[in-house]
């Protein structure tokens, strides 16, 4: 049923840009976006070739791309100031004349524009950020490093009069985090306009892309972190921590793993509801991390150089986001998989694992007498 509803989702979005064809819109790749922008660049940073190292040794299985080291490519990234009339659809996407953008990943919800009466207020001012161009971000993962990456990167390239005037577009998650980390870029309460229910017409327009979704660009980190790291809660935190989940990818064995990571001083950190700031300190403060594959990681951003990750994952599913991530940070990355590791493939991302406690101890004998 999975390969089914995979099959049908692929048919649909091959489709698209014949169907925006009959209305008469040209939906544009990638490449061809890109190009159209060109003369609207006011900055750029190529995306680059680094080499991840393999994961650290534990004295146990893995899965062979974490065996050895791989060669991948971060995002290419950009910022463009428009003055030209643009259309900001109620998904983020944006049309300029009958070209539609791609400025993140793709532009299928465009389809869902051909068919309704567009009845947002129309909101007129100077310069709008334009942010986002999807319905999904909600993720912790997602909004840091695709949205609010994309706006600290814009801010960068702006005056900081112009800036704090600028309206910000896109359509809103509706998060804590979201709030918070506004916030901490700068942005208030009345620069905020979400696309879904308002439809903004500027003088002049901001807007970035995203590339990868796997490799962020260095630029963006280090924006990230210098943004990040100063709204620390103050205390201490622990050194080694543990990182419950309770949803998806939940360790199904947790209670006997736990004992085991008591025995290493190990605190454990449950899964509820934290602020961003928390979220800051209790990383920037540990130097051991563990846990199962999941958005908490996310905040190694604020990770010292040296600390350690040890991700665990289940056998279908295993993504390196965050071993790329902790490679870029200079952090010293580990995993754990439970038996019978196969191919990895997003339809598994659900998964729960189980992993015997004793390979965890034998991970941890290892790793921490190494340090």
């Amino acid at each position: 049923m999975k390969k089914i509803k995979a099959f049908l989702k692929d048919t649909a979005k091959q489709s698209i840009p014949l169907l925006a064809g009959l209305f008469g819109a040209k939906i544009l790749s990638k490449q061809a976006t890109l190009k159209k922008l060109a003369a609207y660049q006011m900055f750029s940073e190529p995306g680059v070739e680094v080499t991840l190292p393999p994961a650290g040794e534990t004295g146990l299985p893995v899965a062979d791309i974490y065996a050895k080291s791989q060669v991948v490519t971060t995002s290419a990234i950009g910022v463009y100031r428009v003055s030209d009339k643009i259309k900001i659809h109620p998904y983020g996407g944006v049309q300029f004349g009958r070209e539609v953008l791609d400025m993140d990943f793709g532009s299928a919800l465009f389809v869902k524009t051909l068919l309704k009466t567009d009845k947002r207020p129309v909101i007129k001012c100077d310069t709008c950020i334009v942010l986002w161009s999807h319905e999904w971000g909600n993720g912790y993962f997602d909004y840091t490093y695709f949205i609010y990456a994309k706006l600290l990167r814009i801010k960068n390239m702006m005056p900081e009069a112009e800036f704090k005037k600028a309206k910000i577009i896109y359509p809103l998650v509706h998060t804590a985090f979201e709030q918070e980390l506004l916030k901490y870029a700068g942005v208030t309460a009345d620069q905020i306009l979400d696309s879904k229910t308002h439809n903004v017409q500027a003088t002049h327009y901001y807007t970035g892309n995203n590339d990868s979704w796997y490799y962020p660009n260095k630029s963006d980190l280090n924006l990230l972190r210098q943004t990040l790291l100063p709204q620390a809660l103050a205390g201490k935190t622990s050194e080694r921590v543990y990182i419950s989940r309770k949803a998806r990818r939940r360790l199904t064995n947790e209670a006997e793993v736990i004992r085991v990571l008591k025995e290493f001083d190990f605190d454990i950190i449950e899964d509820a509801p934290k602020t961003v700031a928390e979220q800051i300190a209790l990383y920037k403060n540990a130097k051991v991390i563990i846990g199962p594959h999941g958005a908490s990681y996310t905040n190694i951003i604020n990770c010292t150089p040296g600390t350690i990750l040890i991700e665990l994952f289940p056998g279908g599913y295993y993504p390196d986001y965050f071993r790329s991530l902790s490679s870029a940070l200079n952090m010293n990355y580990y995993a754990i998989f439970e038996d019978n590791i196969g191919e990895t493939h997003y339809r598994n991302l659900a998964d729960d694992l189980t992993i015997d406690p004793e390979k965890i101890k034998i991970a941890l004998q290892n790793i921490l007498t190494i340090v």
